[in-house]
């Protein structure tokens, strides 16, 4: 039995454009540069704290603006899709006797509504908490809460500090190409794998 656990932002749910669009409504009332779509390309290879730098976001008001944007972004979770089709992936990984969850710094209730909307109500547990440096600590703290049915679990997520942070839990992790972060700023982070597309994720795990 294999235990993947998935994050949600980027990896699940396609959030990058909303995320953008919401942070360039704030961007002059908090005094911080506007991201114009020809910028994502660069950003995609940044760390968290390299986009930070570029848009003159002080770690002070960092809070403050990531509390306004999860504050908006819960009114567009209804618009939401997933990245990449997902679904089929998903049910060949449950059929298979994999328990699926996902690890998020979104709320709860945001998650269930997307997976509700997007027909992926396939996971057996969502385990939600604050984290915007430390997601290490958020995978620890799952790994000594949860009752994980393995001792060899699997992390799939989207950004460089996914890749950091399930390398600090111990925990194998694979890189997926379709979210914020770049395959060649993941391939840099060395996980363990990077994949580019969502059958990949079967092969692994079930091999």
């Amino acid at each position: 039995m294999h235990t993947v656990v998935f994050d949600f932002d980027g990896t699940l749910a396609d959030t990058m454009s909303v995320v953008i669009k919401i942070a360039n409504k704030f961007a002059d009332h908090y005094g911080y540069h506007k991201i114009p779509m020809s910028d994502l390309p660069k950003l995609r290879e940044k760390k968290p704290s390299e986009v930070l730098r570029h848009l003159g976001i002080s770690i002070f008001k960092l809070p403050i603006i990531a509390r306004k944007i999860r504050f908006e972004m819960n009114k567009e979770i209804v618009r939401l899709k997933t990245p990449v089709d997902l679904r089929m992936t998903l049910l060949k990984l449950k059929e298979n006797g994999c328990v699926l969850g996902i690890l998020t710094t979104n709320s709860r209730e945001n998650v269930t509504e997307f997976l509700k909307n997007n027909d992926l109500e396939l996971f057996d547990f969502i385990y939600s908490g604050r984290a915007v440096f430390g997601k290490s600590r958020l995978l620890k703290k799952l790994m000594k809460d949860k009752t994980i049915p393995h001792d060899d679990p699997i992390y799939v997520g989207d950004e460089i500090r996914d890749v950091e942070a399930a390398k600090k839990a111990g925990i194998r992790v694979i890189g997926v190409s379709w979210g914020y972060n770049s395959k060649n700023a993941l391939l840099k982070a060395k996980p363990d794998h990077v994949i580019e597309n969502p059958e990949e994720i079967e092969s692994i795990v079930l091999s």
